[in-house]
């Protein structure tokens, strides 16, 4: 089977989507389908990119697009879906009418609306994965819009329960719907036990940040709070955006934290490793938080957010979930600095919680559809 995975994210551009899109070509790849990857070239990630890369049963095509606009209009729907749409929607019909594509899985809204399109044309199968809860408006054209888009796949992702809920109540077979959950490479993100020595942070409590730098990551909330916090907490910040010069121009006056820049994934789990408490101060609503698994997986526990799925991601167990004041944040670090048992209990069950719920056996689930 040809499958198209179409998505306006990928690598080398840095996030979420773009680890698990690599995660799900290497399954699909190791159960011996022909994977073809229609993307954009990275839009706010500075990289080096081709326009087009092959190995062996991995085909990966970038169309040349304007950079730097994707956070600008991330907040305006209409302008985003104006922004990412032409390029996906007038090469894809020739990607899969060259490359005898069989299944479009389309990722997002935009590339949904291509798939679908596209699917109804060349009457392919259309699979289609959300990666964030959008909040749909309960009326309206917009609404109205992409209940057209979820009506006319074969089948929808929703990458929570609530992300699920939220696609059910827009069609009208729910048999078509469900919800799906990132893994990871279990192998790669794994507890390096001398992770602190060699980044130098030996003796020293670490809080970490990692992810976009954009304010609905509530980055700017936790760094106000890392001014007023016990002086022997350190927040390290590991990630790239538009509050990246901000940020690092704030570091440099507050001994309490360090920007670390844009790291690569397969750097990360020493950072996991090294440090104490992974911390996920996200003010809207979360998809997912990847960075959630990476760091469970090296065993470091994690103090959440109460919004959207990162909830459904953790329990008790290997973390807590809180609301996002500086008050709440800054008496859970410190918490934890001062009953480091408390953490540790916490840090014993996260690489067992991480194999548990977080394996590559989740891929299984959107094989299934393929073939419904």
């Amino acid at each position: 089977m040809n499958i198209l995975q179409l998505s306006a994210h990928f690598r080398p551009n840095i996030g979420g989507v773009e680890t698990h899109l690599d995660d799900l070509c290497k399954v699909l790849l190791e159960k011996k389908f022909r994977v073809f990857v229609l993307t954009y070239r990275p839009l706010h990630t500075k990289a080096f990119w081709k326009i087009y890369e092959k190995n062996n049963n991995l085909e990966i095509i970038r169309i040349p697009w304007i950079p730097n606009m994707f956070y600008k209009l991330i907040g305006i729907p209409f302008l985003e879906f104006i922004y990412l749409l032409p390029g996906l929607f007038f090469v894809a019909p020739f990607v899969i009418f060259l490359k005898r594509i069989n299944l479009i899985h389309a990722h997002g809204l935009v590339a949904g609306f291509v798939g679908v399109f596209w699917g109804w044309v060349f009457k392919r199968k259309v699979v289609i994965s959300t990666h964030s809860i959008y909040n749909f408006p309960k009326e309206g054209l917009y609404r109205g819009f992409v209940k057209f888009i979820f009506e006319n796949s074969d089948y929808n992702f929703g990458l929570s329960r609530q992300a699920e809920n939220e696609i059910r109540s827009l069609v009208t077979d729910k048999n078509k719907v469900g919800n799906f959950t990132y893994w990871i490479d279990l192998k790669k993100f794994k507890k390096i036990k001398n992770g602190k020595s060699v980044l130098g942070w030996k003796n020293k409590f670490v809080v970490l940040f990692v992810g976009r730098l954009v304010p609905e990551k509530g980055i700017l909330e936790l760094l106000q709070v890392a001014k007023i916090w016990n002086n022997n907490i350190s927040l390290k910040i590991i990630g790239a955006g538009p509050l990246e010069k901000k940020i690092e121009s704030m570091g440099k006056k507050n001994k309490n934290f360090e920007y670390l820049g844009k790291v690569e994934n397969d750097e990360l789990p020493i950072y996991y490793s090294g440090a104490d408490v992974l911390v996920i101060p996200s003010t809207h609503e979360e998809g997912f938080g990847r960075v959630i698994l990476e760091s469970l997986s090296c065993g470091t526990p994690i103090i959440g957010s109460k919004r959207g799925s990162i909830p459904e991601v953790i329990d008790k167990s290997v973390g807590v979930v809180i609301d996002i004041n500086s008050k709440i944040i800054k008496n859970t670090v410190e918490y934890f600095y001062l009953h480091p048992q408390a953490l540790s209990k916490l840090s014993r069950n996260c690489r067992r919680f991480a194999e548990r719920r977080y394996s590559e056996k989740n891929a299984q689930v959107i094989i299934n559809a393929y073939g419904k």
